[in-house]
């Protein structure tokens, strides 16, 4: 048995999001269980919670995280992993949660990951030119340098 791709395992996180209503009677979290069950630092999780990605409950001045939450973050980690940026993964979290099973996560997953590589290859381009000025400037300077 072959382990899922990644795009497997964020299609699986996407439809298992867009089925969980509430805390779906799962407990509440602690940020530091959340981090250490997840391996992410409470920092990244604050993150998450700044971008609308997440909205753990309030109790006095501690965060409890709902399974809701939790299937956000696991989602939001994989979908980091592929360089996504917190936009485009707050805007597929937000899908997921709001959606329901009518909705083809493959398809979105696609359309989203193929404007992300669009958008890596006009970056990559452009550092590319930006690689290749400076190496020009570099050789002209040390040409001067060896003809003083």
């Amino acid at each position: 048995m072959t382990a899922p791709t990644a795009t497997t395992r964020i299609a699986n996180l996407l439809n298992e999001l867009s089925q969980v209503n509430g805390s779906s009677g799962k407990s509440l979290m602690t940020i530091g269980e959340v981090s250490k069950n997840l391996d992410m630092t409470p920092r990244t999780i604050r993150f998450y919670e700044q971008s609308g990605i997440i909205t753990p409950h309030r109790s006095g001045r501690f965060r409890l995280f709902s399974y809701k939450d939790i299937c956000s973050l696991r989602l939001s980690k994989q979908l980091r992993s592929l360089g996504m940026e917190v936009k485009d993964i707050a805007r597929l979290v937000q899908t997921a949660a709001d959606g329901g099973e009518d909705i083809d996560y493959n398809e979105l997953l696609l359309k989203t990951l193929s404007t992300r590589l669009e958008s890596l290859g006009a970056e990559l381009r452009a550092a590319e030119e930006r690689f290749a000025s400076c190496k020009q400037a570099l050789n002209e300077l040390a040409g001067n340098v060896a003809a003083e």
